[in-house]
C-alpha cells in the first residue's frame, strides 16, 4: 500500500469517532451560546433604549431651564404677585408664547405664582387652579395623561435674587417614547417594549400602549406582589436578564429589565420564549448541516495529505511575493504543521514584520500627536485673535473683517443693513465710584444681554472700552428702530449691586443704514459715530439715527 493511501486510511479511522463526538458536543454548546447571544443583544438593546429615554428627558430639562431663566418672566411674575395687575399677566402670556415658538415637541407652558396658584398658560395647557408642587419635589419630571393623551410634564421653580417667585410647568410630547415603543427592531416577531411607573398602591402602571393591549396606557396594572413579572423587577431597581419569566399576559418570556432612577420608571425589552427556542432549534439545523460538511471536509483533508509537505513552502513563497511587490507589512501565514525548518523560517519572518510594523506605527503615532497639537494651537490662536478676552464677544479685528464682507455683499446685491454703535452712559463714573472690577462685571453683563437679544445672523462685538457695535444684515429700517428702542429700554432694567448698593445703567445708541452706492465702510462708520454723538449730546439714554449728509 502506498504511503499516501495508508495516511488517508489512518487519518479517517483515527479522526472519525472523535469527530462525531466533538460535533455533537459542539451542537449542544452552540445552542447554549446562541441563546446567550440573544440575551446579550436584548440587554444591549434595552441599555440603548434607556440612554435614548434619558437623552429625551435631558432635552426636556434643558428647555425648561431655558424658559425658567428668562429674567423678564420672573420680574413680571413678581409684579403680578404684588399687584395682580392684568397687564403683567398679559406680559407673562406673551413671554411663554414666545418661548413655545420653534419647539414642536413642546405642547404647552403654564405659570403659577409663589403659592402655587394658576396665573396663565399657553394654548392647550390643562388649566389647574393650583399646582401641587409637592408631588414634583422628588422627581420634578413625570408622565401624565391629559384628555387621553400621555405627556411628559416638568415643573421648575422660578427664582429671582434667591427668592421663590413662582413655578413653571412645561408639558412635552411623548413622541420619542412612542417611537421607541413602536420600533421593535431586534425584538423578533413577538417582542415589545414595556414602560411603567408605580401608582399610589405601589403596583406597576403601564405608561404607553402595549403590543397586545393598545389601550393599556394609564389603565392596565400589574400587582407589585407578582415579583417574577419582569416589569415588577424593573421597578424594584433590578437590571438583569430573566428567562422563562411570565409577562403581564402570563406568557413565558426572555426579558431584559432596566430601571431609570431619575424618573422612577421601569423599562423592559422582551421576547416570547417560544420564539427564542424556535430560533435556537433553527440554528441547530444549520449546525447539523455543518456537521455533514465537516465530515466531507475530513475526507478531503485526508486526500490532500499528499500535498501536505509542499503546501507550507507554497504559502511562504506567496507571502514573500506579496511583501516584495505590494510592500504590505503583514504577518506570514501561520504554520502549525510541516517541516521544522519551515516553521522556524516563518517565525523569523513574523518577528521581522512585527518589528517593522511597530516602528512604522510608532512613527505614525508621533506624527498624529504633533498634528493634533498643531491643530489645537491654531484653533486657540484663531479664537484669541478674534475674541475679546473680557466679554468673549468678537473684537474690533473680527468686526472689521465681517463689516467689509457685509459691505461688499450689500454693494453687490443691493441689500440693506444697519450699523449700530452703542456706548454705556457715564461708564467712567462706575469705574471711579465702584472700582474697575465692578466696571468689568457691567461690561460682561451688557455683552451677555446684547448677545442674548440679537439674532443668530447679527454680529455683536466690543470695539472699545465701553463701546459696542451691532451689525444687522438684511433688515428694514422701521423694524430696526423698534428693536433698538426695545433693547434700550430692556438695558435700563438690568440691575447691579456693589457694596450693598443697587444701581442701574443706560446706553446711547447711534445707528446708520447702508445706502446703495456707498463705496466706503468708513463713511457708514462715521455716520453711526455722529448719530451716537448726537444721542450723547441730546441727553444720553436714547436711540438716534443718522440724519445728516456725508460724502459717499
Amino acid at each position: 500500500m502506498k504511503l499516501k493511501h495508508l495516511l488517508i486510511a489512518t487519518f479517517i479511522l483515527v479522526t472519525a469517532l472523535p469527530l462525531f463526538i466533538g460535533l455533537y458536543s459542539l451542537n449542544s454548546y452552540m445552542g447554549v451560546q446562541y441563546r446567550e447571544q440573544v440575551k446579550s443583544n436584548l440587554s444591549a438593546i434595552s441599555q440603548i433604549a434607556k440612554l435614548r429615554i434619558l437623552a429625551g428627558v435631558e432635552r426636556a430639562n434643558d428647555n425648561v431651564a431655558q424658559i425658567a431663566s428668562r429674567t423678564q418672566l420672573r420680574r413680571s411674575l413678581v409684579l403680578w404677585n404684588d399687584t395682580r395687575d392684568a397687564q403683567y399677566q398679559a406680559h407673562i402670556t406673551r413671554i411663554i408664547n414666545d418661548a413655545a415658538l420653534d419647539r414642536s415637541y413642546l405642547k404647552s407652558i403654564g405659570v403659577f405664582d409663589h403659592q402655587g396658584q394658576f396665573v396663565t398658560a399657553t394654548h392647550g395647557f390643562e388649566k389647574l387652579s393650583s399646582l401641587a408642587s409637592a408631588q414634583f419635589e422628588d422627581r420634578p419630571i413625570r408622565l401624565e395623561q391629559h384628555n387621553g393623551v400621555v405627556q411628559l410634564s416638568r415643573v421648575a421653580p422660578l427664582l429671582l435674587d434667591g427668592r421663590l417667585v413662582g413655578y413653571v410647568k412645561v408639558d412635552f410630547s411623548t413622541q420619542f417614547l412612542n417611537q421607541l415603543v413602536r420600533d421593535r427592531t431586534g425584538l423578533g416577531q413577538t417582542g415589545e417594549w414595556l414602560i411603567a411607573m408605580q401608582n399610589d398602591n405601589g403596583d406597576a402602571l403601564f405608561a404607553t400602549p402595549l403590543k397586545y393591549d393598545p389601550k393599556a396606557a394609564f389603565t392596565r396594572t400589574v400587582a407589585f406582589t407578582q415579583g417574577t413579572v419582569p416589569i415588577i423587577q424593573a421597578l424594584s431597581g433590578n437590571e438583569l436578564v430573566l428567562e422563562q419569566s411570565p409577562d403581564y399576559r402570563g406568557v413565558p418570556v426572555l426579558a431584559s429589565t432596566r430601571y431609570i432612577d431619575q424618573l422612577g420608571w421601569g423599562l423592559v425589552a422582551k421576547m416570547d420564549e417560544s420564539e427564542v427556542n424556535a430560533m435556537v432549534y433553527a440554528n441547530r439545523t444549520v449546525i447539523y448541516a455543518a456537521e455533514l460538511g465537516i465530515v466531507l471536509l475530513a475526507v478531503i483533508v485526508g486526500v490532500g495529505l499528499s500535498i501536505y509537505i509542499s503546501q507550507p513552502i507554497e504559502n511562504l513563497k506567496t507571502y514573500i511575493e506579496k511583501v516584495t511587490h505590494e510592500g504590505e507589512l503583514i504577518d506570514p501565514p501561520r504554520v502549525t504543521r510541516g517541516w521544522q525548518e519551515v516553521r522556524e523560517l516563518t517565525a523569523h519572518f513574523s518577528y521581522m514584520m512585527h518589528t517593522l510594523r511597530a516602528l512604522n506605527e510608532n512613527l505614525q503615532d508621533k506624527i498624529d500627536e504633533r498634528t493634533a497639537e498643531l491643530t489645537k494651537a491654531n484653533a486657540l490662536l484663531e479664537k484669541t485673535a478674534n475674541q475679546d478676552p473680557l466679554t468673549s464677544l468678537f473684537n474690533r479685528r473680527f468686526f472689521t473683517l465681517r463689516f467689509e464682507q457685509e459691505l461688499d455683499r450689500s454693494t453687490r446685491y443691493g441689500c440693506l443693513f444697519a450699523l449700530v454703535l452703542l456706548d454705556i452712559d457715564y461708564f467712567k463714573k462706575i469705574n471711579d465710584q465702584w472700582g474697575h472690577d465692578m466696571g468689568d462685571e457691567v461690561l460682561k453683563e451688557v455683552a451677555r444681554f446684547l448677545l442674548a437679544s440679537s439674532r443668530s445672523s447679527d454680529l455683536v462685538a466690543r470695539i472699545g472700552g465701553e463701546e459696542f457695535c451691532i451689525l444687522i444684515p438684511e433688515c428694514e429700517q422701521d423694524k430696526v428702530l423698534v428693536y433698538l428702542e426695545r433693547l434700550r429700554c430692556d438695558l435700563t432694567e438690568l440691575s447691579f449691586t456693589a457694596k450693598d448698593t443697587l444701581f442701574t445703567i443706560s446706553a446711547s445708541f447711534g445707528v446708520a443704514f447702508y445706502q446703495p452706492g456707498m463705496k466706503s465702510g468708513k463713511v457708514l462708520l462715521k455716520q453711526a459715530d455722529e448719530a451716537l454723538y448726537e444721542a450723547k449730546h441730546a441727553g444720553r439714554n436714547r436711540v438716534c439715527i443718522y440724519q445728516g449728509q456725508l460724502p459717499s
